[in-house]
């Protein structure tokens, strides 16, 4: 079986980290799916973290439409539209589009208006899945075209609102991204935990909807009460076109906060394995990788339940109120009270995230 995965962009984000994920677990387990990737854009030179691993795992079968210059450079465009021609070439038998395909493939830049009707016209023999990484843009679906042959959800939320040929594949909570490190070997290399220092991490691109403004404004708090007693640590991509949202607030940070950038995977998990408390604030995810991460971690953590999340999250987070008082003290009791939850790590959890996948797949070829 050849699977072409074709993703928006590989810059930074919860959905290259979430392909990464895939790819890394198909190549382990379903040595019989050969995997393709064809980028549909690279809007980045700098953030290319997931995307680099991405082409080490796969090699000579990927293929980047490249960078977008400005909107009179057609050279990746024309790339774009040999896509059909690509698919044949390979001789695919799925395209799984990382995204809306309706919101990406056609675009004013793409000189062929009808590549994404043709790219879904049944007179090709492969089939099609898509796996929106947005819980608003496949609720409203007021631009949704073409159906493909079926979904991968990645949240229930989104699975309850579809009748079609659909499954929920939700990013693992994998004991493998567990550092090896101690904490207190970690703690030492950074000089902390001298004087009794709480550590509270925050992980994400520096966007709105992260909502760090919120976390700052906790620090803060600590910072007035309790000095260098609580330090927070963002870790994440301040990317240049967000730089009108988090540029403002590098302006006014108290002394207690902590900027690391954009990390890898083996580094953010320091940061959990570190950490007292992992702080997520972000007020609109689909299904965010950041909590999953925490859960398997074991942290203790803090973040808004939003009403999509249904029950995935409310046993493992503290739900913060919005309340920038009562926040406050819920993020100190939650440090230097007991941990909500327990877990038991299934050793396999990434070998059945392969198998839903190999088992999907086959169901589609199959209809």
């Amino acid at each position: 079986m050849k699977v072409l995965f074709i993703p928006s962009h590989l810059s930074t984000s919860g959905m290259p980290q979430f392909l990464l994920k895939r790819i890394e677990a198909i190549k382990q387990y379903t040595p019989d799916i050969e995997v393709f990737v064809y980028e549909w854009e690279h809007t980045s030179i700098n953030y290319t973290i997931q995307r680099d691993k991405i082409v080490k795992l796969v090699g000579d079968n990927f293929f980047s439409c490249g960078y977008i210059q400005d909107n009179n450079s057609n050279g990746w465009a024309e790339k774009q539209n040999n896509i059909i021609d690509y698919c044949y070439e390979k001789r695919i038998d799925i395209i799984h589009i990382e995204d809306v395909a309706e919101y990406f493939i056609n675009k004013d830049y793409n000189s062929n208006k009808n590549l994404l009707r043709d790219l879904y016209d049944p007179k090709h023999p492969w089939k099609i899945i898509e796996t929106p990484h947005d819980h608003y843009k496949w609720v409203n679906k007021t631009t949704k075209i073409y159906k493909p042959d079926g979904y991968a959800f990645v949240i229930d939320h989104n699975h309850s609102h579809n009748a079609d040929l659909s499954t929920v594949i939700q990013y693992p909570i994998d004991h493998s991204i567990i550092c090896e490190e101690t904490r207190e070997d970690i703690l030492s290399e950074g000089g902390w935990r001298l004087t009794g220092e709480n550590h509270i991490v925050n992980v994400g691109l520096w966007q709105p909807d992260k909502n760090q403004k919120y976390a700052i404004e906790l620090a803060r708090k600590c910072w007035d009460k309790y000095g260098w007693t609580y330090i927070f640590h963002f870790v994440g991509n301040q990317a240049p076109n967000f730089e009108h949202y988090w540029g403002p607030l590098m302006n006014d940070l108290p002394p207690n906060i902590k900027i690391h950038g954009e990390k890898d995977m083996e580094e953010v998990s320091r940061f959990y394995k570190m950490a007292d408390l992992l702080l997520f604030p972000s007020d609109d995810e689909c299904s965010p990788l950041v909590l999953r991460e925490g859960i398997s971690n074991g942290m203790k953590i803090m973040a808004f339940n939003l009403e999509h999340y249904g029950d995935t999250y409310i046993n493992y987070i503290e739900p913060l109120s919005n309340d920038i008082d009562d926040d406050f003290e819920l993020l100190l009791d939650t440090i230097h009270g007991p941990k909500k939850y327990d877990i038991n790590l299934n050793t396999s959890i990434v070998k059945e995230f392969a198998m839903a996948h190999k088992e999907f797949y086959e169901i589609i070829l199959k209809n």
